[in-house]
């Protein structure tokens, strides 16, 4: 476990420019190298300030497709590379970084199916000290063409958005579903770039 990861393969630097493009046409990106415990690289993360505007910040993990993500169960349990992006405001691009490394991290050393639906209790209120405490894995509907990137010939990679939630929002996403409460927040128009917005009405 000591080893180095190998460098990125040409195809993973492909993927990386797709989602830089993805991200911000127009903008330079920045990329950082995250180590675990023992200064082992561990994760490699793409962040583009001032985008989709002034004063949000998106970023994206790069290399979390190489850990197993087993989701589904019985005949349909299966290996599925995830990706997490996510965009914020009124957060340093540091901290929104360090929230997608912890995420996954924590989906990693967990074990955790990482897929739509699923719900990072608590990190981004210890992260960011915001009411919107934890963080929703959804459909990246801000980034539609990160919906599916085919790396190479055996891998399929499916980019996940983190937007950050109430307790009140996921206590209703536990009661009644991932469709119900997304259909809540488009009804609500929620600033889902704002883990300081107000709780959407669950009444």
């Amino acid at each position: 476990m000591s080893a180095e990861p190998a460098p990125p393969s040409d195809a993973e630097v492909r993927m990386a420019r797709f989602a830089a493009r993805e991200l911000g046409r127009d903008v330079a990106p920045e990329f950082s190298e995250f180590s675990d415990s023992t200064g082992r690289r561990w994760l490699d993360v793409l962040t583009v300030r001032d985008v989709p505007r002034p004063g949000h910040v998106s970023v994206s993990t790069l290399s979390m497709h190489r850990w197993v993500n087993l989701v589904g169960s019985g005949a349909d349990r299966h290996d599925e590379r995830v990706e997490l992006v996510t965009v914020l405001t009124g957060v340093d691009a540091a901290d929104a970084a360090a929230l997608l490394v912890a995420s996954a991290f924590t989906a990693v050393a967990e074990a955790w199916p990482v897929q739509a639906g699923t719900v990072f209790p608590g990190v981004a209120g210890e992260l960011f000290g915001t009411p919107a405490e934890h963080l929703l894995l959804t459909a990246p509907g801000l980034f539609p063409r990160l919906a599916r990137y085919r790396l190479d010939e055996a891998v399929q990679v499916r980019w996940l958005q983190a937007v950050p939630i109430h307790e009140a929002e996921r206590a209703f996403l536990d009661e009644r579903g991932l469709e119900a409460l997304e259909d809540r927040f488009a009804a609500a128009e929620i600033a889902v770039a704002d883990p300081a917005r107000p709780p959407v009405g669950l009444g």
